[in-house]
């Protein structure tokens, strides 16, 4: 049996555990994650780590220990995917993206369909991808890289209650190539959801927040096909987002934003647009979230991309892939400009 590979959960927080537990079970390695979220004010694993710990054993059928609130230290021994449908349960409003992190990059070298049902959890909380950007960034890239998925949002939540509802659907696997963006291509749409709870609809704040992005993006970039949807849900507790995404001929970027009391629907709209234009402007072909989230898949099959901001959890995410697959990446500035390159011998 191999020895399980050592992480300092010290060097990153719940993202070290989240790639490392995506990682293991997609090269069937064990992982020992130690000082898990040391030096925060709530130390060891919180509900939403403990959700995606949970999550990914119940889907690979792992030998875990230290699966409790609070632990500051688990090993975890990957065993093969066999299941087609997994319940999730989030009892807090931690993020359904995070959730989902680990799940999607274990699935990437899976050859069977599986199916995840997430009940509870937030859609849209702060310091995670929104669900939509999640849905029309995340899922859609990789699904034309060969990691199809798509999701089914039953019912949204906001923090504090959360109370979402959300599937997730992925086909079997098929990669072919290392990913490759090193050009954004030209610019052909702009799409975008405006969403608030039942809660904010006496004061269109769906609408308010939309023509704010609207007008800005119009502004700006007066000849590209702009569209952004309005939409109320019924949550358990109120609250509001704005999530675009540019559709380029080589990839894909989002700009997003949520609503906060105390901050107008208009500056809401206002502040996921600038967001979008930022990424557009910089020369990026993968924006803040998806930065991050393409590290281990680079890991795993090789590629390149450019960033605007080399962020924390991009430099934890790199460090957490080259310590269990051993492979190296290379980080280069250019005129304002990072570029993320891995190189993997192609004998997957």
């Amino acid at each position: 049996m191999a020895s399980a590979r050592v992480l300092d959960g010290a060097r990153g927080g719940g993202s070290v555990l989240r790639v490392g537990l995506g990682l293991a079970i997609a090269l069937q390695h064990p992982i020992r994650v130690i000082n898990i979220r040391q030096g925060r004010p709530n130390p060891g694993l919180q509900a939403q780590h403990l959700a995606s710990l949970r999550a990914a054993a119940q889907l690979c059928q792992a030998r875990v220990e230290g699966a409790y609130l609070g632990s500051r230290e688990i090993e975890f021994h990957p065993g093969p995917i066999q299941i087609d449908l997994l319940k999730v349960q989030i009892e807090t409003a931690g993020s359904v993206a995070l959730a989902l992190q680990p799940i999607q990059i274990a699935l990437a070298r899976c050859t069977r369909p599986v199916t995840i049902e997430i009940i509870g959890g937030g859609t849209y909380v702060q310091w995670a991808p929104p669900i939509a950007a999640l849905e029309h960034v995340t899922f859609a890239l990789l699904s034309r890289w060969g990691v199809p998925g798509h999701l089914e949002v039953e019912r949204e939540g906001f923090y504090p209650k959360g109370g979402a509802r959300v599937r997730a659907h992925f086909g079997p696997a098929h990669i072919s190539q290392s990913f490759d963006l090193s050009e954004q291509g030209r610019l052909r749409e702009i799409r975008g959801l405006s969403l608030a709870s039942h809660h904010l609809q006496k004061s269109r704040v769906a609408e308010r927040q939309a023509e704010a992005a609207r007008k800005l993006l119009s502004q700006e970039l007066p000849r590209v096909s702009l569209e952004i949807e309005t939409r109320y849900a019924e949550t358990l507790s109120p609250g509001s987002a704005v999530v675009l995404w540019a559709d380029c001929e080589k990839t894909l970027l989002g700009g997003d934003a949520l609503g906060e009391r105390g901050i107008s629907a208009e500056r809401v709209g206002e502040q996921a647009a600038s967001a979008l234009l930022a990424e557009l402007r910089s020369g990026a072909t993968l924006d803040r979230h998806m930065a991050d989230q393409i590290i281990p898949f680079l890991a795993l099959f090789g590629g390149r991309f450019l960033c605007a901001e080399l962020t924390d959890h991009v430099k934890t995410n790199i460090w957490v892939a080259e310590q269990i697959t051993g492979r190296r990446f290379t980080v280069a500035e250019r005129a304002g400009i990072w570029e993320i390159h891995c190189v993997v011998p192609w004998s997957i």
